[in-house]
Parts: structure tokens; sequence; C-alpha cells
């Protein structure tokens, strides 16, 4: 959805207006609405704003599929579970591309350390980039080494084009993503990562939900993506899930014990 802040904002406040002028012999001017407006705006523009650097700052601390190091054992038994390329092909609305996007990008970290090809996959990802969006999500991977510097290049990107809801919503599927993959193979996954990563990607989701929280008073499309989300999340309760999620004890129970639900999850995404 190619709108701003301030035209989404603008709608609410002229709804709220419409509602308090029935009450009123004087109607605002049109300088009193544009005022609104603009505060309106950026208050929510410096929430997410503020969001975005505390996400950028995670994404550094949390853990990354693309480096994971493999045995040569641990190579010899590919995933099976990885999305194939003509599943592009069979995409409708634009949510089902930016999760599939999402989807390809994740699971080409798995084909690095798992040393497979990664050629057909990159096309499927330059050419999903071009429908769902503005600019190329990939090339902001371009000459960087930390995700923080991937994630303020998109963010900026998605901030100029009026696309924030963009990158919120494809940030929020390659965590999904990721968490499918970690259910597929459990045990060498979490052997991976550290106390302190887990940690991380945990406060990951928790951003991530808050700023799609935030737009999707707004914005239409954020709230179909929060509602499914809230509709396929594993835990009703927050505490439930903190309890779930609380160290990487619990959380190898809690993804052996619902396998089949983040699979269910995932495949849920290209519906």
């Amino acid at each position: 959805m190619k709108r701003t802040l301030s035209t989404i904002a603008l709608v609410a406040i002229c709804c709220a207006m419409m509602v308090s002028c029935k009450n009123k012999t004087n109607e605002p001017t049109p300088e009193e609405i544009q005022a609104q407006k603009v505060a309106l705006a950026d208050t929510v523009l410096a929430k997410i704003d503020a969001l975005a650097e505390q996400f950028q700052d995670q994404s550094d601390k949390s853990f990354s599929l693309y480096k994971f190091v493999l045995t040569d054992n641990e190579k010899l038994v590919k995933p099976d579970y990885l999305l194939d390329p003509s599943a592009a092909n069979n995409l409708v609305t634009k949510s089902q591309k930016i999760n599939a996007l999402a989807i390809y990008i994740m699971e080409n970290g798995i084909r690095s350390i798992y040393d497979m090809p990664k050629e057909e996959f990159n096309e499927v990802i330059a050419k999903l980039c071009l429908e769902v969006s503005s600019f190329d999500f990939s090339e902001c991977f371009q000459n960087k080494t930390k995700y923080s510097e991937i994630a303020k290049d998109a963010y900026q990107k998605a901030k100029e084009n009026n696309e924030l809801g963009f990158f919120w919503e494809l940030h929020l599927a390659m965590l999904e993503e990721a968490s499918y993959i970690l259910a597929n193979n459990i045990d060498l996954f979490f052997s991976k990562i550290s106390e302190d990563q887990w940690k991380s990607f945990s406060d990951e989701y928790g951003t991530i939900y808050h700023a799609i929280e935030e737009l999707a008073q707004y914005d239409d499309e954020m709230a179909k993506v929060l509602d499914n989300y809230q509709q396929t999340r594993i835990f009703d309760s927050e505490e439930e899930t903190l309890a779930a999620y609380k160290n990487i004890e619990t959380s190898k129970k809690t993804f052996s014990d619902n396998k089949d639900k983040y699979i269910d999850k995932r495949n849920s995404m290209l519906q």
C-alpha cells in the first residue's frame, strides 16, 4: 500500500473532526486540520523510527542462519523442507509474495551452509522484490557485513517510498520462516545458538509486533497482518509465550511439542 502515514492520519483526523464539529458552531480552519494531521503523523513516525533503531540493534545480537557452521557430516543430510522456486508462480496477493520473499531469503541461508546452489532462488528473490515494493530489498545486502546496516538501509528506503508496512511485514515473515527452519532440525540448529542470541531473537519478535500494532491503527493492510499473526500464534497469552521461550532449554521443548504448528503456520503464509 503506497500511501503515507500523513495521508492515513488525515483520514482518521477528518473522521474525528466530523463528529466533534457537530457539537461546535465554529468549524476548524484548514490550517488547524493540517497542524493536527502533521502532529499525529510525526508522533506515529517517531514511535516507528524508535522501534526500527531497536530492531536494528537486536538484529546484530541475534543469530544468523547464514553464519551457522556445519561439519562435513552434518552437511551430508540435505534439507528436504525448503520451498521450491516454482511455488513463486502460484502467488496472487501482495502478502503472499512478501511472505514468499521472506521465505526464499531465509532459506538461502540454509542453502549456503549446506553448500547447495542458490542461483535459481536469487532470481526468484529479485523478481519478487520488484513485484512487492518500489525498491529492490536484495540490493540492501550488498557490501554490508552487519544485518543492522541492511535493516537501516531498507528501512530508510521504505520510509522514503511510503512503504513502512512492507518493511515490517517482511521482517515478521522472516522471523516466522526462521522458526519454521528451527522446527525442522531442532537439535542441530539450537546447538548453534547461544542464550544471548536467542534472547535477541525473541526480542526482535516483540519489536516487530509493536511496530505492526502501531501501524495497524492507521493502515488496513497492517491490521490484516496483525490479525493473521494473532490467529496463528502458538500461545494465547503473553505469560505462556514468555515462559515457553524463556531460554534455549524451554524453547527446544516448545518447538518439539509444537513442531506441526510451526510447519502449519509457515505454510499458511502462502495461502
